[in-house]
């Protein structure tokens, strides 16, 4: 693989105070030829990071990816804080494992305390010493942050300087060849809420949920494909491509698919027709490979599935892809993240605010009804510039992660699995805690009548 040839190294930071015996995390019971995935319910976040640690420990050695693991607090007498895999000789791999092993499963959480930031500056220096020799060979080290998001000094002080002495030290880190990992262990939204954030700020980082969580942040936006859980795998290691990263963030185009499809899919040994130019020779050739590709559990149906769903992908694009490739002009695509064009769009730049929500949040003719949920939450970029011109534009409103409607075709638990899913996210987006200080007067009406209408209709759905 591509990514494997510009890892150096990796460097594992793992948090191991008191915090990790919470019981919100998730750990999975796999069958023995990945025949099923099963959510084991919820259990501590350190349980969860050992059956996450023991898989990528065993990567190590068996890749001869050279990983030093990094532990937050000293874990007592007779017991190493730093230890490291495939760092040494072939030789010594299989005591690597075992005195690893032996080490996480000896660790007490007694502490409270968890000073990242400290320990952060730390690897920073080990870094940037080596950062000219990774420069001049094109090589990065993977850092990997294990944590559920709480964050002390080196005496257990707590509060704003501190978290923000940490996300200094991760700026300053980005500075240097290093591609930045952070696995949460832990449903906290306000925990996701700061690492998103982070995940904006930074360049080159990638914060990852357990493999349920990010199957549905995927499917979201991305649901013709069946998110593997060695998919999952590759992003946790760091051996993932820019693009798989980018599978949870945003709608892929056909354009995006057809990149998807050459790195991941089909390689080298198959010419697959570009989907702009023959939308049929594009799918039958994808359905050929697939035919020979061993089916992958799906954590959204709950059973094995095609890496691709073709029909999703005719659904989403077909129709639209046969009556465009005759007349093509270089007219710019964009994904099927919101609702075609309708009238909901027609003659917007002569309604006011209010008819532009209204038409938003009620069902025609009369708009006394309220719209389903997932019709809220897809069509919610209609409200903001520059669709609506009624309101004036604003950053913040381009935060917003635009979700795809077909993510919500299903029914039963699977459904309300999504909007809930979708739901929390809104909520992220939405509170009026993280509005913008600077809104105008319309801004400000328009995000709390969205809250409003969400609160109410998630009453109503998901209650």
């Amino acid at each position: 693989m591509e990514c494997y040839q510009f890892v150096d190294s990796r460097k594992w930071l793992i948090q191991n105070n008191a915090s990790m015996k919470t019981s919100d995390a998730h750990c999975m019971k796999i069958g023995p030829k990945l025949e099923y995935i099963q959510n084991e319910g919820e259990v501590s976040r350190w349980k969860e990071f050992k059956q996450f640690f023991d898989f990528h420990v065993k990567m190590s050695a068996r890749c001869w990816i050279p990983t030093e693991f990094w532990l937050v607090n000293d874990p007592g007498p007779d017991m190493e804080q730093r230890f490291s895999v495939a760092c040494g000789n072939k030789e010594d791999l299989s005591e690597d494992r075992e005195v690893a092993n032996e080490i996480i499963s000896r660790v007490r959480l007694q502490r409270k305390r968890n000073p990242m930031a400290s320990q952060l500056l730390r690897i920073e220096k080990r870094i940037a010493k080596k950062a000219p020799e990774l420069t001049s060979s094109n090589k990065h080290v993977i850092l990997m942050l294990c944590m559920d998001g709480y964050l002390s000094d080196e005496f257990g002080r707590e509060g704003s300087k501190v978290k923000q002495e940490f996300v200094d030290r991760l700026v300053d880190i980005s500075k240097l060849p290093v591609k930045l990992i952070v696995r949460l262990h832990t449903d906290n939204d306000r925990v996701t809420d700061f690492f998103n954030k982070l995940d904006s700020k930074l360049a080159d980082i990638d914060v990852l949920d357990d493999y349920f969580g990010e199957a549905m942040e995927v499917y979201l936006h991305n649901p013709w494909l069946t998110y593997s859980l060695g998919l999952h795998r590759l992003r946790e290691a760091g051996l993932a491509s820019d693009l798989i990263g980018e599978l949870d963030e945003r709608c892929f185009t056909t354009h995006d698919i057809h990149r998807f499809c050459e790195d991941f899919i089909t390689g080298e040994d198959v010419d697959l027709p570009h989907p702009r130019d023959d939308w049929d020779a594009f799918i039958s050739s994808l359905a050929s490979v697939l035919s020979n590709e061993k089916e992958q559990w799906n954590a959204i149906k709950k059973c094995q599935t095609p890496w691709i769903d073709i029909q999703m992908l005719e659904k989403m694009f077909g129709a639209r892809k046969r009556t465009t490739s005759s007349a093509r002009a270089g007219r710019r695509e964009f994904a099927s993240s919101v609702a075609s064009a309708s009238a909901f769009e027609s003659n917007c730049n002569s309604m006011t605010l209010e008819q532009v929500i209204q038409r938003w949040s009620h069902q025609p003719p009369d708009y006394k009804t309220l719209n389903s949920m997932q019709d809220l939450l897809v069509n919610m970029p209609n409200l903001f510039p520059p669709k609506n011109t009624a309101v004036e534009a604003h950053e913040y409103f381009g935060k917003w992660k635009c979700l795809s409607s077909e993510a919500f075709t299903g029914e039963g638990e699977e459904l309300k699995s999504l909007l809930k899913r979708a739901a929390r996210r809104s909520k992220l987006f939405l509170h009026p805690d993280k509005w913008p200080r600077d809104l105008t007067e319309s801004q400000t009406i328009l995000f709390k009548t969205i809250w409003d209408v969400v609160q109410e209709q998630e009453m109503k759905t998901l209650s």
